[in-house]
């Protein structure tokens, strides 16, 4: 199953009128400088919006590679942050979110 194209949104707010919400991919780019560790600002990130791997790693570009892989994994293990595959692409998003 693929997204639906905007043809497809457009009908579906048609039909289901004010209780469809439509969300669009966000764009632009996030500041992180309000944190001193690569962990907690993917929390603060997470917790509000789930990312594209890329579009994280470029949030996180201030801290070294390797340390947004260690603080990954670290979240992950904690169980804090998780790794959702949709269309062949990695997501990450809080631990515990829920999407079908």
């Amino acid at each position: 199953m693929e997204p639906p194209d905007e043809e497809g949104l457009l009908r579906a707010t048609a039909i289901l009128g004010p209780i469809a919400r439509v969300v669009h991919p966000a764009e632009g780019s996030f500041d992180l400088s309000g944190y001193a560790r690569v962990a907690e600002a993917i929390v603060g990130i997470l917790t509000r919006h789930p990312m594209r791997e890329d579009e994280l790693r470029r949030a996180a570009a201030r801290w070294a590679p390797m340390q947004v892989d260690q603080a990954l994994r670290e979240l992950t293990e904690s169980g804090r942050a998780q790794v959702i595959k949709r269309y062949g692409t990695r997501f990450w998003t809080a631990g515990g979110a829920r999407y079908r």
